[in-house]
């Protein structure tokens, strides 16, 4: 499963701690693609220090203090594991962040469809996706929900997926917001009432709040950076679960490619 926003932090919120005061050395790419190149970047921009991350969306954005961004996305497998012990490249190390005194950040990605790009900072635009509202930031509301979705047919699920309107969201934590607001995934964006629309977007920050808390959901290849995986596995009420909390037999259902866990009975 794609890291969504609250693994994305957890993964920032560690390379921080990591980084903080520490000379990056230079970033090396064991895989074809894994690392894009800004043309606009002139000389190698190491050594460089981090002067600021942000998280947008599903993207890390690491600040160099030369004026250089490296933009990070995992992907569906990608993982930043800090070793204090480099070794030669793991089976599936597609790329490594060196930092003075022989520390490394390992970028491990199976699928290899992560990316880091080196950009100059003043052409991010050109390197970034159109993003929606932060689902944690107050822009994300029920007036902004019910202005988007007043004349669209797609499921609900569907179009909280979409970045272009909601940016971080993810399969497993609107599958969870859903069923806490209790609506069905495969309504229609434009059927959903405002109130409903109050109690998606209420639930939809718990629910992201509280897998912070715990460092994220870690079913298949998540980690956090020192490896050890999230814990809001353990606290998931529908998604891959064969009832829900109050005993009815889920249905699962796919919309847009992917697996919708819903209750029947609970989800109107």
């Amino acid at each position: 499963m794609m890291p969504e926003l609250p693994e994305v932090q957890t993964v920032l919120d560690g390379l921080i701690s990591v980084l903080k005061d520490r000379t990056i050395t230079g970033l090396e790419c064991y895989y074809p693609g894994t690392v894009i190149l800004d043309p606009d970047l002139g000389a190698d921009p190491f050594p460089a220090i981090l002067s600021s991350a942000i998280r947008r969306g599903k993207y890390m954005l690491l600040n160099l203090d030369n004026g250089t961004t490296a933009i990070v996305h995992l992907r569906m497998t990608g993982k930043l594991v800090y070793d204090t012990n480099a070794h030669q490249p793991h089976k599936h190390e597609r790329a490594r962040i060196l930092l003075q005194g022989g520390d490394v950040i390992r970028f491990i990605d199976p699928r290899t469809f992560g990316k880091i790009s080196l950009i100059k900072s003043t052409n991010l635009r050109y390197f970034m996706p159109e993003l929606g509202v932060e689902p944690l930031s107050d822009d994300f509301s029920a007036d902004y929900l019910q202005m988007m979705l007043a004349e669209r047919n797609a499921p609900i699920k569907n179009l909280l997926l979409d970045q272009r309107l909601v940016a971080g969201l993810g399969n497993i934590y609107v599958c969870e917001l859903l069923y806490m607001a209790r609506v069905r995934p495969q309504r229609s964006g434009k059927s959903i009432t405002k109130k409903e629309l109050k109690l998606v977007v209420k639930h939809g920050k718990a629910v992201l709040e509280e897998a912070l808390k715990v460092g994220g959901t870690s079913i298949s290849d998540y980690r956090r950076i020192d490896d050890k995986t999230g814990e809001f596995q353990n606290y998931l009420q529908v998604y891959q679960k064969k009832e829900c909390p109050k005993g009815h037999r889920l249905e699962n259902i796919r919309l847009g490619g992917r697996s919708s866990f819903y209750c029947p009975v609970c989800q109107k």
